[in-house]
C-alpha cells in the first residue's frame, strides 16, 4: 500500500472531503487529489502534520501499519485476521460479560467491520487458542499520537480463558511483536481495579504501576495505569 492510498483510506475512515482535509492541512484540494492518485507525494515536512491529523505515525503513512508473523506460545498465537474470525469474535462478545465492553457487536456485519477496521490500521490483532485455532481474545499496541515508539497496549481475552497464566502468556506475545518487529519503545496500559488477572500478568511482565487515573475511563471509574520501557533505553 502506498501513502496515496493510505491518505484516501484515512480520510474516507474520516468522512471528510478532499476539499475539507485540503483546508485543514492549508494546502490546495489538487494537492490533495495528486497524493490520493499518487501523482505527487507530500513533501517531508508535510509527513508529520498528516500523521498528527489523522492520529496515526509516520510510519504508519508511508508503510500502511505494521505487518504480523504469526508468533506462538505453548497453548495461544498471534496472528493476521482471517475469514473465520469473524463469527468467533461474535460468539466470544454475545457469550462474554466483560470482553471488549466498549464496543458494539451484535451481529455478523459489526463483527466484520470491526476487523476491517482493525486490518487497516494494522494495530489490533487476534489470539487464537493452537489446539482448536479459535478466536479467545484480541491485542494490539495502538498508536495514541505522542511520539514514535509510544503506544497503549491493549489485551482483551474471553470470560473463559481471562485468567491470570492465559493473560500472561498472551502479554509476553504481543509485547514479543512489540519489541522484535516494531519501533515500540514504551507501552502502557490502562485496566480497572478489578482485573486482577492482568494487573498481576502486567507485574509479571514487567511492567511498572504508574498510579491509578480517578473516573478515566467513559464509564467513570478509575484505571490503573502501568508501563514498561524497551531494555536499553
Amino acid at each position: 500500500m502506498d501513502i496515496g492510498t493510505t491518505i484516501k483510506k484515512m480520510r474516507i475512515h474520516h468522512r471528510i472531503t478532499q476539499q475539507q482535509l485540503a483546508d485543514r492541512l492549508n494546502v490546495s484540494v489538487q494537492t490533495v487529489s495528486r497524493w490520493e492518485t499518487s501523482a505527487n507525494y507530500p513533501d517531508i515536512v508535510m509527513l508529520p502534520i498528516i500523521a498528527r491529523f489523522f492520529r496515526v505515525s509516520v510510519d504508519y503513512l508511508l508503510y500502511g501499519g505494521n505487518k504480523m508473523n504469526t508468533i506462538s506460545s505453548e497453548r495461544l498465537m498471534i496472528r493476521s485476521w482471517e475469514e473465520g474470525d469473524a463469527a468467533d469474535l461474535l460468539d466470544a462478545k454475545q457469550n462474554s460479560s466483560n470482553f471488549l465492553e466498549y464496543l458494539t457487536i451484535d451481529t455478523p456485519k459489526e463483527s466484520a467491520e470491526c476487523i476491517k477496521l482493525w486490518q487497516d490500521f494494522g494495530e489490533m490483532f487476534p489470539i487464537v487458542l493452537k489446539q482448536t485455532g479459535k478466536l479467545v481474545g484480541v491485542a494490539g499496541l495502538v498508536d495514541v499520537g505522542r511520539y514514535k515508539g509510544y503506544r497503549e497496549l491493549e489485551l482483551h481475552l474471553c470470560d473463559e480463558y481471562n485468567n491470570s497464566d492465559f493473560c500472561t502468556e498472551a502479554l509476553s506475545l504481543i509485547l514479543e511483536y512489540g519489541f522484535c518487529s516494531t519501533d515500540l519503545s514504551v507501552a502502557f496500559c490502562l485496566c480497572k481495579s478489578d482485573e486482577m488477572a492482568l494487573q498481576q500478568a502486567l507485574e509479571k511482565a514487567g511492567f511498572v504501576y504508574e498510579g491509578t487515573l480517578r473516573k478515566f475511563g467513559r464509564d467513570k471509574c478509575d484505571r490503573l495505569r502501568y508501563s514498561i520501557i524497551r531494555k536499553g533505553q
